[in-house]
């Protein structure tokens, strides 16, 4: 045992609580049950995102794994899209790959969902065990994050969540790596870091892998100000973490390829601060639904701020303790100060400190500052473990003024829930919810205190009705929003779509008409090709698909109008006509890069970056002889030198042969692919062969490989005895 852990259970363990830590545990178990429920009964959650984009996605995913064929390209987003870079896919994780490989797309989605909430539970319960030294705290604190507002609210980014599951294993061995004396340990420990840090970075979210990075950064800075550390440990670290995200080049270098082609290339001010947590969202510590989105904003799985009654008291007990903090000073302390910290950068525009962000490469790209609430709430969980244990252990103690120690401050909170009940109505009648919710708060925050209290002075089961209360409060705050809004059965899901007349061979789009309706992704489930789309690495397009020419170009046949267009009254198709082949041929071209001049060239002229002399003559013939995610064949008869017109999205990864040689694949009409093919009759063919695919698998490669030999090298060098 490190000397901080052999300190800190100094205070914690002198008298085992096994009779609260199971019942913590059965308070886990009942909570990921609830959420787990609709998987049990075989449905699947199909809320927001999650029915809108990541099923549709992986369903292409899954059934291209089961073919065996490529699933890098995606035919039916943008008219072409390179899918596995967007990265909320996370295409290449191994995991992702054997579930979607081998189970039914319903169980392989659901698996995906849940499998993060009791990996984050036992890693965060085993982090704690070692920071805090009691078992029943740590669970406590386990508990309290797992189950907290952001993790249940982001139920619907489920790549967010998974990275975040990491986080308490990543800290975890970070401190064995710093602390630990025996190197064959360290050496483990480094490797699982690396390990760790390259299955974040495949789960394709790096927003989260960044605040993940400054929970580590600041992990790190603690430890080394409380027990410096030798130097080569923190190179070691810096190493495996490297190594990490070599191994990860996989995702990170398409990644930074589709980046490089979307419309968050160059992000501005406005973007960076979209979505920042306005201060008033601070009333929802102590008034949760308070609002009628619970938030002050309309984004409520982003803005959600609430952690819970309890963890939030407990941490307002614990700052008044500091009499009492003894050899936890320091966490506590550094608890706060990365709490703060924390919720600055969340306020984004309103706290000053997420400009700072601006300076760091690929981290300005990130919008929604308020994400990292997770943070906030991490810290909180961490301060509720510490502050459960105190509390246990002082009441323990034999003193006669015990019960009623530091209680004061909770009960403030619980007088500002009651006046935020009474004054909210008269001040925001328009934004506060029904009287029933208002008051939901002030009973959440009084029962809270009331536990505590009794938690306190030792009354019999207080310290277990604490626990109850605790899973009912988040569980009900987190399930009611993100899996009990909806759940569906897949194959319903499905027939529920509506479907043109007949759409065999043509594309379809959502919005037309000049409108910026942007709907989801769910009818790609039912078969449908679209033109435009929902993603979050969306593809900089130079034409305008709101525009019926631009739309023809692109082979759309048919347009899904709905309500929120004003110019329909109903959800309907609308036929457009006359639309572009899959594959033809042209015999003239201008040089325009001005999307206007684009639209209104027509079918019979071609709009090229560079200059392609033809000579006048009839259009040939194209043929599509097979037609497959990344890979398109087509036979052509010409009598001359022509340009080949395909309605495929342009990508720099695409390469064309013509009869096995290889020939520049041209950028068309702005947005689609073609080449230029000579007089007769040739075969030519369209394979998605990106640079960064093939470089990032090599680095992946090689990242692992060094890892692996890392650890090998220096557990073979370590000396066979132990010390203690």
């Amino acid at each position: 045992m490190s000397q901080t852990e052999t300190h800190h259970a100094a205070h914690f363990e002198p008298k085992p609580q096994r009779a609260l830590s199971a019942w913590i545990q059965l308070a886990a178990l009942a909570s990921f049950a609830a959420l787990a429920a609709p998987f049990f009964w075989g449905r699947v959650y199909v809320a927001d995102d999650l029915g809108e984009f990541h099923l549709p996605v992986r369903n292409f995913y899954a059934e291209q794994l089961r073919r065996g064929e490529s699933f890098d390209w995606m035919p039916g987003l943008y008219g072409g899209f390179y899918v596995a870079a967007e990265g909320q896919l996370g295409a290449y994780h191994p995991l992702h790959l054997l579930a979607y490989r081998w189970l039914p797309l319903g169980a392989a989605f659901d698996l995906e969902l849940l499998a993060s909430y009791p990996l984050m539970f036992l890693g965060m319960s085993l982090f704690l065990r070692r920071l805090v030294g009691r078992r029943d705290a740590a669970l406590f604190g386990a508990l309290a994050f797992t189950f907290c507002g952001f993790n249940l609210l982001h139920f619907v980014h489920p790549n967010a969540v998974a990275i975040v599951a990491h986080l308490p294993w990543l800290l975890l061995a970070i401190d064995v790596a710093l602390s630990a004396n025996d190197a064959r340990r360290r050496a483990v420990a480094e490797l699982a870091v690396g390990l760790l840090t390259a299955s974040q970075l495949l789960l394709g979210y790096p927003q989260f892998v960044w605040f993940s990075l400054l929970a580590e950064t600041a992990f790190v800075a603690w430890r080394l100000l409380g027990a410096p550390a030798e130097l080569r440990r923190v190179v070691g670290l810096l190493w495996a973490q490297a190594l990490g995200a070599m191994a990860a080049g996989i995702q990170l270098l398409p990644t930074m390829h589709a980046l490089a082609g979307s419309v968050r290339r160059i992000p501005d001010a406005d973007f960076a601060n979209s979505g920042s947590l306005h201060p008033l969202n601070l009333v929802q510590l102590v008034a949760p639904y308070l609002f009628q989105t619970r938030v002050v904003g309309q984004n409520t799985h982003e803005l959600g701020l609430y952690a819970g009654a309890v963890p939030c008291l407990l941490c307002i007990w614990l700052v008044g303790q500091r009499r009492n903090w003894q050899g936890f000073r320091p966490l506590v302390l550094g608890l706060i100060v990365c709490g703060l910290l924390a919720l600055l950068l969340a306020a984004g525009e309103f706290g000053g400190l997420y400009r700072l962000q601006a300076w760091v490469p690929l981290a300005n790209r990130f919008r929604f500052p308020c994400r990292a609430i997770v943070l906030v709430q991490f810290c909180m969980a961490v301060g509720a473990a510490v502050a459960i244990g105190l509390m246990l252990s002082l009441r323990a103690e034999p003193k006669t003024d015990r019960p009623a120690r530091g209680i004061g401050p909770v009960w403030i909170a619980f007088l500002l829930s009651v006046a935020l009940a009474l004054v909210a109505p008269l001040i925001w009648p328009e934004y506060v919810a029904d009287p029933l919710l208002v008051w939901c708060g002030p009973l959440l925050v009084g029962a809270a205190a009331v536990l505590i209290s009794l938690t306190l002075r030792g009354a019999r089961g207080a310290a277990v009705a604490l626990v109850i209360f605790t899973a009912l409060d988040l569980s009900c705050y987190g399930l009611s929003y993100s899996v009990c809004q909806r759940t569906a059965d897949l194959h319903d899901f499905v027939a529920e779509i509506s479907l043109p007349p007949d759409h065999s061979n043509l594309r379809v789009a959502a919005a037309a008409d000049g409108t910026t309706l942007r709907t989801g992704d769910r009818m790609l489930l039912a078969g449908l090709q679209r033109i435009d789309g929902y993603a979050g690495l969306e593809p900089a397009r130079q034409l305008d698909y709101a525009t019926t020419p631009a739309l023809q170009l692109a082979g759309v046949g048919w347009v899904w109008h709905t309500a929120s267009n004003p110019s329909k009254t109903a959800q309907e198709w609308t036929r457009i006509a006359p639309t572009a082949p899959r594959a033809r041929l042209v015999t003239q071209t201008v040089s325009s890069e001005h999307p206007d001049d684009i639209a209104t060239l027509g079918m019979e002229v071609a709009a090229v970056e560079q200059p392609v002399a033809l000579p006048p003559a009839s259009p040939g013939d194209a043929q599509v002889t097979a037609d497959a995610p990344g890979r398109i064949t087509i036979e052509t008869q010409a009598p001359t030198r022509q340009l080949l017109i395909t309605t495929e999205s342009y990508d720099s990864g695409w390469q064309a042969v013509v009869d096995d040689q290889p020939q520049p694949a041209v950028r068309v009409n702005g947005d689609f692919l073609g080449c230029v093919v000579d007089a007769g009759r040739h075969h030519v063919g369209f394979e998605f062969r990106p640079w960064s695919l093939r470089a990032g698998a090599l680095a992946s490669a090689c990242g692992l490989g060094l890892l692996l030999c890392t650890c090998w090298f220096r557990v073979r060098r370590a000396p066979n005895h132990h010390h203690p």
